[in-house]
């Protein structure tokens, strides 16, 4: 018997699901909100609209990107604000590539146009740390504004292109901690799912609409289908990738041995087992990542997920995908 809460549970909606990220930042005043905490002490946004968020393909390229929510303030700045829960090994060059393809998309035909731009900022939730070559790493700040410097006196290049990314996996102040309104709003976000009351709401009354928007039972049945549907995927997606990194690993190791030891007879023991293991394990644990990539991707392709999708989170070629 299907019970429609089975996989929910939880009094609010889990943010760090598609459908759930996109009913509470999908809402103007929450929008408005968050992003002016985020920027406090540098400008007040009054107004914004959304904008489409499929964005065509340039020319000469045959791949359209879509971003989670894309907006527009009322005085014409541009917002890519975006949760990635999956490690992506060229993350910032995606970064770096959607907000160029924003940018882009501001050109004008015609002779009149003169160049001007407006801003593009792209605000990024991480569940997960980046470094310059993708590997999660445990120390790093809470959050970064970035930009384009100018030589070494570290000018701004220029303001039309910043990225902001928040780090969730780094984010572990508690409670009584969160003095600042972004604080208080990464804190809500991260800790939501497990929550029976939003906290920080006696002090602003945003925190009292977002527990009210968030709640799951305040939901309408097509809603809470489509969020039960969603928070399914992404249980799904978990535990395939942790049941194939586990597998990956042991078969690692066990193949790393086996190797270990062969390859020890032919050039010593002593320094075979050492160098043959170590080799046996690296080389296992990238198949045993590479079979979970395929699995993952069987499961995403079945499920309907673009390919282009499925190739950007599992870093198989389109190629590969096809033949699955």
């Amino acid at each position: 018997m299907f019970v429609e809460n089975e996989c929910a549970m939880a009094k609010f909606i889990s943010p760090l699901t598609d459908v759930g990220f996109k009913r509470i930042f999908g809402d103007k005043q929450i929008m408005l909100n968050f992003l002016n905490a985020l920027f406090e002490g540098e400008f007040v946004i009054k107004d914004l609209e959304y904008l489409d968020k499929e964005q065509e393909a340039l020319p000469g390229d045959e791949r359209n990107i879509f971003y989670d929510l894309f907006c527009k303030t009322d005085t014409g700045t541009e917002f890519i604000v975006e949760m990635q829960c999956q490690s992506q090994t060229f993350f910032k060059d995606r970064i770096l590539y959607y907000m160029s393809r924003a940018i882009a998309g501001q050109g004008m035909k015609g002779d009149e146009w003169n160049y001007k731009l407006m801003p593009v900022y792209g605000v990024y939730f991480m569940n997960f740390s980046i470094t310059d070559d993708g590997n999660i790493i445990e120390d790093v700040s809470l959050y970064s504004k970035s930009q384009l410097k100018e030589g070494t006196n570290a000018k701004p290049f220029t303001e039309k292109l910043r990225a902001v990314t928040i780090d969730m996996h780094a984010f572990n102040k508690q409670e009584s901690n969160c003095e600042k309104q972004i604080d208080q709003w990464i804190y809500n976000i991260k800790n939501m799912e497990g929550m029976t009351s939003m906290p920080f709401k006696d002090k602003n009354n945003i925190f009292a609409y977002l527990e009210t928007l968030s709640d799951y039972y305040a939901m309408n049945p097509e809603d809470r289908k489509l969020y039960d549907a969603a928070l399914r995927r992404s249980r799904d997606y978990y535990a395939t990738l942790e049941t194939a990194k586990v597998r990956g690993i042991a078969e690692g190791r066990a193949e790393g041995i086996a190797e270990g030891r062969a390859e020890g007879i032919a050039k010593g023991r002593a320094e075979g087992i050492v160098e043959g293991r170590a080799e046996g394990r690296t080389e296992g644990i990238a198949e045993g990542k590479y079979e979970a990539n395929i699995i993952n991707a069987r499961k995403m392709k079945a499920k309907g997920y673009a390919m282009e999708d499925i190739s950007e989170i599992t870093g198989l070629s389109l190629e590969e995908i096809a033949k699955l």
